[in-house]
Formats: C-alpha cells, sequence, structure tokens
C-alpha cells in the first residue's frame, strides 16, 4: 500500500475533511496502488479514486471494464476492495446511449468480449466467474461510478479534498447535491510528501538506477558529441533496469542543443522514473581539463553540502539551510552562487504544496524538513560567458538527520577526450 494512512488522516483531520476523491492519475495511483491504461493514455476522469477519512467506510477504485483482465491478472495490482466498474466508453451500445428513455444507474453489462467455450482454460473460467460478479453492479460511466463509491462510503453529505473541482460539479448535477468539496492540489502533497515503508523502497531502487544512468551518459562524453545523445544513453540505461526517463538536461555554457566541446563544464540533470516515483540528482563533468577556478568553485559546492547534510534533521526550515550553505560557499571561494533550493521528491518532482494560480510566493509557509521526507537540494549555476555547474543529490531526512538515497560524489567528472573518467575534487 503506497498512501501513508497516519499521514493521510492527520492532514485531513486538520482540514475537517471526510475524505479524498483524486482525478489526478498520480493520485489515483497513490490512494489505490492502481496505474492503468487510460492513465498511461493520459486520458483525465476515466479512472477515479475515493479515500475516506472513516477507517471502516470503504475505498473505493472507479474503473472501466475493459480494465479487468488488468486487475484480474495481477492480484495486487490494488489494494481497494471496492472496486466500481463501468462499462467501456467506446463500445457500439454505449455510444448510442438515451439518457431520456435509459437509467443511467441501471447499467447491467460491462465490456462482453466473445466467448469461445470450447478452448476454455482454468484461468479463464476463473476470470469469467469474476467478470459475473460485477453483473447489476455497473455504472454508465466514471462520474457515475464515482458516485456509486461515494454512496457506498455513507458520505453523500461529505466534505471532500479534490484534485479538479469540476469533479464535484459534476457529482451535483447527477443527484449527489450536498457533496462538498475544496480545491485539493495542496492537500494531496502535504499528505504525499511523508513517504511510507513501500514508496520509500520504490524510491531507493528509482535513486539507484538514476545514478547509474547519469554515470553512463557521463562516461560517454567526447569531444563533438551532440548533446542530444547523451539523454539517449540515459533513457537506455533506464530502460534496461525497468524504469525511464522524464529528462536529462544537459547544459555546456548556457547551451542544451549544441555538441560537447573540448575543456567545457557539462552538467547533468537527470530525472528517473520508477514505478511511477521520481528520483533526481545532478553532477558536472568536463571533457578535457578543468581550470583551479573551475576545481576551486567544484570543491565549494561540496563544503555547502556537507553544510547542508549536516544540519537537516526534522523540525529545520529550507530557509535556514539555504542561507547556510550559500554564506559557506562564499567563504569558500564561491562567491556568486545564488540558487539553492530544497524541494521534496516523489510522485512528482516537486512532491509538496507549492503556490499555484493566484497564490503568492510564501503563501504555502516555510519549508520545513520532516522524518520520512525525500528530498534534493537543487543547486544549478550558470554564469554568462563563463559556463554552468550543477549539483543535487536525493535524500531522505530520517529522525535524527540524513539518508543519502545515492552516492553523493559530489566530485568534479574529468573525461579525457578518450578514455575511461576519473574524479577529482
Amino acid at each position: 500500500m503506497l498512501i501513508n494512512k497516519p499521514r493521510a488522516y492527520e492532514i485531513l483531520d486538520k482540514h475537517k475533511l471526510d475524505g479524498l476523491i483524486a482525478a489526478n492519475a498520480v493520485n489515483v495511483y497513490y490512494l489505490t496502488d492502481y496505474w492503468g491504461p487510460f492513465m498511461n493514455m493520459l486520458r483525465p476522469f476515466y479512472n477515479y479514486a475515493m479515500f475516506p477519512r472513516r477507517e471502516n467506510a470503504p475505498a473505493a477504485l472507479i474503473g472501466s471494464a475493459v480494465e479487468f483482465q488488468r486487475l484480474h491478472e495481477t492480484p495486487d495490482a490494488t489494494w481497494v476492495e471496492n472496486v466500481c466498474a463501468y462499462s467501456h466508453p467506446t463500445t457500439f451500445d454505449r455510444r448510442d446511449f438515451d439518457p431520456d428513455t435509459e437509467d443511467p444507474e441501471a447499467v447491467q453489462e460491462g465490456l462482453k468480449w466473445p466467448v469461445r467455450e470450447s478452448t476454455l482454460t482454468e484461468a479463464d473460467h476463473v476470470f469469467i466467474a469474476r467478470m459475473e460478479t460485477y453483473r447489476g453492479r455497473y455504472s454508465v460511466n466514471a462520474i457515475y461510478g464515482l458516485k456509486k463509491a461515494i454512496k457506498d462510503a455513507g458520505l453523500e453529505n461529505g466534505t471532500f479534498a479534490v484534485d479538479d473541482p469540476r469533479v464535484i460539479t459534476w457529482l451535483h448535477e447527477i443527484g449527489l447535491k450536498h457533496v462538498k468539496g475544496v480545491e485539493g492540489t495542496q492537500i494531496f502533497r502535504d499528505i504525499r510528501m511523508i513517504k511510507s515503508e513501500i514508496e520509500l523502497t520504490i524510491i531507493r531502487k528509482a535513486a539507484e538506477m538514476n545514478e547509474i544512468a547519469v554515470n553512463a551518459a557521463i562516461a560517454s562524453l567526447y569531444v563533438g558529441q551532440p548533446q542530444d545523445e547523451l539523454e539517449i544513453i540515459f533513457n537506455t540505461e533506464l530502460a534496461k533496469r525497468g524504469g525511464k526517463g522524464r529528462y536529462l538536461s544537459t547544459g555546456t555554457r548556457g547551451q542544451r542543443k549544441s555538441r560537447i566541446q573540448k575543456d567545457q563544464l557539462v552538467t547533468f540533470d537527470g530525472l528517473a522514473e520508477y514505478k511511477h516515483y521520481c528520483a533526481d540528482m545532478g553532477r558536472t563533468a568536463i571533457c578535457g581539463t578543468p581550470t583551479d577556478e573551475m576545481l576551486l568553485r567544484n570543491q565549494a559546492m561540496k563544503v555547502g553540502c556537507d553544510i547542508a547534510y549536516g544540519m537537516i534533521k526534522p523540525g529545520v526550515t529550507g530557509r535556514a539551510v539555504t542561507e547556510a550553505v550559500i554564506d559557506g560557499m562564499k567563504k569558500a571561494g564561491f562567491p556568486g552562487f545564488v540558487i539553492c533550493t530544497p524541494h521534496s521528491v516523489g510522485l512528482e518532482h516537486t512532491d509538496h504544496p507549492l503556490p499555484i494560480g493566484p497564490q503568492l510566493p510564501g503563501s504555502q509557509g516555510a519549508f520545513v524538513f520532516l522524518e520520512n521526507m525525500v528530498f534534493t537540494i537543487d543547486m544549478p549555476y550558470y554564469e554568462i560567458g563563463w559556463g554552468n555547474m550543477h549539483l543535487e543529490d536525493l535524500i531522505r531526512v530520517t529522525a535524527t538527520g540524513i539518508e543519502p538515497l545515492n552516492s553523493c560524489d559530489v566530485s568534479l567528472r574529468i573525461v579525457p577526450d578518450k578514455g575511461l573518467p576519473r574524479a577529482a575534487e
């Protein structure tokens, strides 16, 4: 189970809410452990999840009948017992649904595949029997399935955090007149910010493969190499290990689509994904020979990291860390460094509440490190006319300090034009 239930209950109680309704794919996944084909297609409103505050009320996953084979073949695809099914939206008999003559809450069948009785296996019989258990309980579409889930939980008068406020309007239109909702984007992020044990296991694996992929891209450096080639190498290494790349951002003297130049710094910012969870890290390399100034600045960045990791523990603010890091780097010989940004990492690159819409900077309060938060301190640097540097590592906050989730090898990676890379402090 991905969801950190104690954290969810704590935040729901804080806001005096009866539950959560998710329409966004990452939140549906977080609440149910389920990631289906429509989520891969980036189709919104084809899956929902409902998580009640009352512990004896059933949580629910709303999905199309076409997805049930996936649920059948993968018993641990969701921990949620109340799967509210709806008829597949593109089957011929649903395209001409007439609300004037048909009751949208009286659908009997979902998607009905043809059956060849003469060659059915035991597994086929089990699948058919499971599908029959849904007969008479289908909804006409996903929003009616969500309505059923809310009624099953006895929350027709409940107040929910919902990550898309349109959902509440639609529920009103189909008869749930007393359901209330609050915009829940930040509430979901506030819950997700503190990771459960299963989430930490996934993120550790994501961090491991991300570092391997970034290192492979660095090791491939040669003068004249197209920068686009680096992302291909990064993505390939991740795919070999069951992950995928969200991006590998590389820069040299502010350019991202050029070729690798001799004796010029190259930055690597890799965001990998494994089981939909992110891992983020940053490094700096050079194909050729660094100058003394480059080495001094890289050493100053290491000083900054050491300062940060030495002071972070639950309750420390991001601002305090940022100010200490920048001050320490200035004293270590890097006076122009300006950006030092801690951010939580998880299902999103930034997995904590952020200002959105008309909310002004600072409206979500101070960034505070909390136990079992996973974070990076994003440290990009670009000096026009000089070049780029970057440093970033994935870290978990423990009860007393930190747990690095990758090597934290912050050395400047020096790659001769031919041969293997070597590191230098």
